[in-house]
């Protein structure tokens, strides 16, 4: 019977063995991260749209003044069929012609878009004009364009024939 016990407890121990063997060792510890990112919602037109609004603010208000600040040096400003005008001092002149024009001019804003780089205004403007005392309902869009926060190129669409005379 000692013999058979030995037998017995060599076999225990082989079979021990091979389960330790076949038992995988834990793996290493893993630490789970996660990487949570936060959507925030950037308005990439709120400046834009705040020059707009100035835009519209010295507009109606007829502060040529103020108005010019919003100009680049090396602006160009077009006129329905006429040829560009280049410059600061080219703007500063062209105000002084409308003013000589009209007696009386008032706009208002029927719509704004500010998108990208452009902002576009369609207005509604009454005018007298100097010469003839003739009042004049003058729908126009004026077309802007934006870099580095000042007007550098702008384009107006309307009737110049309304103005005549």
């Amino acid at each position: 019977m000692g013999m058979r016990r030995g037998k017995v407890l060599k076999a225990a121990k082989k079979t021990a063995s091979r389960a330790k063997r076949a038992t995988p060792k834990p793996a290493a510890t893993k630490i789970a991260t996660k990487i949570v990112t936060k959507t925030v919602e950037v308005d990439r037109n709120r400046a834009l749209r705040e020059l707009a609004q100035r835009i519209v603010d010295l507009t109606v208000a007829n502060d040529d003044a103020a108005t010019l600040a919003l100009y680049a040096d090396n602006v160009e400003s077009k006129e329905a069929s006429n040829p560009a005008s280049v410059g600061i001092d080219a703007i500063k002149q062209k105000f002084v012609m409308w003013r000589g024009m009209v007696s009386d001019a008032t706009f208002t804003p029927r719509s704004v878009v500010a998108d990208g780089r452009t902002i576009v205004i369609e207005w509604v403007g009454r005018v007298t004009l100097a010469a003839s005392g003739r009042n004049v309902e003058l729908d126009e869009v004026a077309v802007h364009e934006i870099a580095g926060g000042k007007i550098v190129k702008e384009r107006f669409y309307y009737d110049p024939q309304l103005l005549q005379g």
